[in-house]
């Protein structure tokens, strides 16, 4: 992502994302997923927080407020929405949609969502993301992180909340997608049949949510 263009959505986005993830975003995390300097960085996050949009949480951690999240939501409509076009219609590669849609994403119109919806349907994204509402409303998954469901012994995947190019490429090499079942088993989470059995990073685990 280094030299593209950075806007504020893309900012409100990636503190949103790593919140879900985390529970909260600091400088450095944001500064590696947006491919932006430190220094940059820091001079957006004040500017967010001094217009209401991002609140700091702790030392060092960031979080959005509710205008802020509403804000994030609105541009991850377009992103989702993005992703299904790409998906569905141009056949992408599922584990390359997340970082194709940022082409295009800023140009979706609500005009142009609303045709993609009604070709393809638009309740989640590929990656089982929900897509928000054009007034940044977005319904509640009713899943678990990987803390709560390691303590099961299977599960099913039911999205992915961390589309990193790692993540993404790790997921999409092992066919690991929503509607996946793994396996878990003291605490390490499995994905396979009797033929070729792989074990999922918990960093990668950590990026989903699952269903038992």
């Amino acid at each position: 992502m280094q030299g593209r263009s950075v806007t504020e959505e893309d900012y409100l986005k990636s503190i949103e994302e790593l919140t879900i993830y985390s529970g909260y975003a600091t400088l450095s995390e944001i500064s590696k997923l947006l491919g932006k300097k430190r220094q940059s960085v820091y001079d957006e996050i004040g500017i967010l927080v001094n217009r209401g949009l991002v609140v700091r949480t702790g030392r060092g951690k960031y979080a959005l407020s509710d205008s802020g999240r509403s804000e994030a939501n609105r541009f991850l409509r377009k992103h989702r929405v993005a992703e299904i076009l790409l998906w569905k219609a141009l056949k992408l590669p599922w584990e390359t949609l997340d970082e194709e849609s940022m082409g295009i994403e800023h140009g979706m119109t609500e005009t142009i969502i609303a045709r993609v919806c009604e070709m393809y349907g638009c309740v989640f994204c590929p990656h089982g993301n929900p897509v928000p509402e054009a007034d940044g409303a977005v319904r509640d998954m009713d899943d678990m992180g990987f803390d709560e469901v390691k303590f099961f012994s299977r599960a099913k995947i039911t999205r992915i909340i961390f589309e990193t190019r790692e993540v993404l490429s790790f997921l999409g090499e092992n066919r690991l997608i929503p509607g996946s079942q793994v396996n878990i088993m003291e605490g390490r989470m499995y994905h396979g049949g009797s033929d070729e059995v792989v074990e999922i990073p918990d960093k990668i685990a950590r990026a989903m949510r699952y269903h038992r």
